[in-house]
């Protein structure tokens, strides 16, 4: 079955139409279903004229009902004049189209040379909307940067609020999207909603995952789909590491990260024999650019200390537990870990930019999982209730903290003149506190302006 992402869609549509001398970069971690979504959202727009390259391909090939021209059509010119005038040719003259010539080109990381040409098809956005994908787009060095001229579209996972849509429950859905601090959900659709997310920390969100569980409502496949898939993204890494003998063991290094996601890494952790510490580094590196891990930085750190969470839960619970993703046992450790990771995944994906997300240590190693600068609040992520303490000495320590937000196993709540107060400390201060259930993850922002 297909999973409409409405939203996301109609983002991309007004993305692409909306170029101004710029080409639109679709990122994306592999099997997220990037070109299944492009192809789908390019469906609403039949009306326009469309060119689709798939450069995986040396020449031109038929897939399903796609059409793909391949490396052939674009030429070995890195300005792309050779593949402007095959478009030329093809087209018979964009001065003479009534709209904008669509061309889609898949698989960009697997043919670099179209990366040195950005600057060059950038110019011609009037007449023509280039968008490009790839798995490794952010990993490949470039000579000529074409800054400004590349428009980024971030495609994460299928999000809480899209698998909920997907499953069809329309009531769930529309208590989830109209609930606020005025209007709180009921206890019945509270425990719906829970529930729901249960289910969703388990699988996570990627699309074949996703589409196997709604379909069959009993998971049978589940185990070796996710196997497969896990296959796939680590491969995906090891393409761009170089000669693999000499670089690094890329073996459990995603399973190593997932255990160590909740502290701020450090890369002797990664090393193996023959490796040191540069080439973990490198690793790590080329897993963020590969959209597999998120690089959490800790806030007004003077050098590099970062923790990594993995860009999807039902990921990380098969490297944690096991393929058995509906069914497992999950250790309490290991269920503390999922639950910052749908957090931290599902605040990303409601930012403009994973960058925005930080986190926070202080000297006597109280820590707040997730901060947020603008507003500056701090969320601390526990698996049930949880205690307030790093909550408590961050806002003593952080004076012009907006607001102190618990996302945990509760109904919502805001206590607007809450005491945060330490015992070895004889200081106390007032500050809003915000109770946000998970599955509310998604909504935060919106509560954030009710406070």
């Amino acid at each position: 079955m297909w999973i409409e992402r409405p939203e996301k869609k109609e983002k991309f549509i007004n993305d692409l139409l909306g170029l101004d001398r710029q080409v639109l970069i679709v990122r994306g971690a592999r099997q997220v279903g990037k070109t299944s979504f492009i192809l789908n959202a390019l469906k609403g727009l039949s009306d326009y004229p469309m060119i689709m390259l798939n450069l995986l391909y040396p020449s031109s090939f038929k897939l399903g009902d796609v059409q793909y021209l391949g490396r052939d059509f674009l030429g070995t010119s890195e300005t792309g004049e050779t593949f402007l005038k095959n478009i030329e040719l093809k087209t018979g003259g964009i001065q003479g189209l009534k709209k904008p010539l669509i061309v889609f080109i898949d698989e960009a990381d697997r043919y670099p040379m179209v990366l040195e040409s950005i600057q060059t098809l950038a110019q011609f956005s009037d007449r023509i909307k280039f968008v490009l994908t790839g798995s490794n787009l952010e990993n490949l060095p470039v000579k000529n940067a074409a800054t400004g001229r590349k428009k980024t579209f971030d495609l994460f996972p299928i999000t809480f609020l899209e698998f909920v849509h997907a499953s069809g429950n329309l009531e769930v859905l529309n208590c989830l999207k109209t609930c606020s601090l005025k209007n709180l959900p009921t206890e019945f659709y509270h425990e719906q909603a829970r529930k729901h997310l249960q289910t969703y920390l388990r699988l996570g969100g990627m699309p074949k995952i996703i589409d196997i569980y709604l379909s069959e409502k009993m998971g049978n496949q589940i185990p070796e789909m996710i196997k497969d898939l896990v296959f796939t993204i680590e491969e995906n890494v090891k393409t761009i590491l170089g000669e693999k003998s000499k670089l690094y063991e890329y073996e459990d290094v995603l399973r190593k990260m997932a255990y160590l996601s909740m502290n701020t890494l450090k890369y002797s952790q990664l090393q193996v024999q023959h490796a040191g510490r540069n080439e973990a580094k490198k690793l790590v590196s080329k897993t963020v650019g590969a959209r597999v891990a998120h690089k959490i930085r800790l806030m007004e750190a003077e050098r590099d200390l970062s923790k990594y969470i993995l860009f999807d839960c039902g990921i990380t619970n098969f490297l944690l537990n096991g393929s058995d993703l509906l069914n497992v046992r999950i250790h309490e450790k290991n269920m503390a870990i999922l639950y910052e990771t749908l957090v931290g995944v599902e605040l990303i994906a409601n930012l403009v930019t994973r960058d925005d997300l930080f986190y926070w240590k202080s000297e006597n190693k109280a820590e707040v999982e997730y901060i947020l600068k603008s507003p500056f609040v701090g969320v601390d992520v526990k698996s049930k209730r949880g205690d307030n303490k790093s909550l408590n000495s961050f806002a003593l320590l952080e004076p012009k903290v907006a607001c102190l937000i618990k996302i945990c196993d509760a109904m919502p709540k805001l206590d607007t003149y809450y005491i945060a107060k330490i015992p070895t400390s004889h200081k106390s201060r007032s500050v809003p506190f915000l109770t946000l259930p998970h599955y509310l993850t998604c909504r935060l922002l919106d509560f954030l302006r009710e406070v």
